[in-house]
Formats: C-alpha cells, structure tokens, sequence
C-alpha cells in the first residue's frame, strides 16, 4: 500500500493533478502535431491556397492559410459558411482528424486573403462533433 502511494505522490509531483497531466499530455500532443507538420510548410493545397503553417496554444491547434483569390470586404460571410459546411464534417469524421476529436482540441482554420492580411477564422470545437450529422 505504501508503495502505491509513493507512486501516485511521485506522479502527482512530476506531472501536477489530474487535469493538469491531461493538459500537459494534450499540449505534447498538439506541439508534436505542430513540429510535424510545419517540416512540410508552405504546403501548396491548390493553386490559389497555401497552408503556410501551423500553430498551437491553449489546447487548440490553428492551420495558417493564404488564399490568392480571398480580398477584403469580398463575401467574409459567404465564405466563413461555405467553409463551415466542408470543414465540420471533415473534422468531425475524418480519420485523420480523430486524434483532435479524441482529446476535445479546438481545430482552427485561419485565412489570411492575397496581401497576406487576416480574413477570416473558423473555429471547430471538436467536443460537438456528436452533434454534426
């Protein structure tokens, strides 16, 4: 008994309470997943849109995009719907995005239009995917 109790006090100590080595395993996670996918930035997604990079804070994961058509004060609105429409059901089933579902990451999609200024930002909460039919 003793010996379980050490181990819990020792654990505790190095990685604080329970929530706090959640976070602390959520944001290893997310700062690996950034590390990996920034080695392959500037990725050309299509001709007119390029993922410049990726970025992490406080349990959310942003992909940093630049679209050489987007301008402002040219359909933000209509975009950010459009956009929507793609991006939660392929957040929310996508294989690839199952690791983010798993541990209730934030995924932000943010664009910045052909001058390389901020557009507009998508935000998916990923703890509401059950919602998404």
């Amino acid at each position: 008994m003793k010996s379980v109790i050490y181990i819990a006090v020792t654990l505790l100590s190095l990685y604080g309470s329970p929530a706090t080595a959640a976070d602390n395993y959520t944001n290893a996670l997310l700062n690996e997943a950034v590390r990996k996918g920034n080695k392959s930035t500037p990725l050309i997604v299509n001709p007119t849109l390029t993922m410049e990079r990726l970025s992490t804070s406080d349990g959310e994961i942003t992909y940093h995009y630049r679209s050489m058509t987007l301008t402002q004060n040219k359909g933000v609105n209509q975009f950010v719907e459009e956009q929507q429409k793609k991006l939660y059901p392929y957040v929310c089933t996508s294989p690839s995005q199952e690791i983010f579902r798993r541990h209730g990451i934030t995924v932000n999609y943010l664009y910045n239009d052909k001058n390389n200024d901020f557009y507009a930002v998508i935000s998916i909460d990923t703890t509401m995917c059950n919602e998404v039919g």
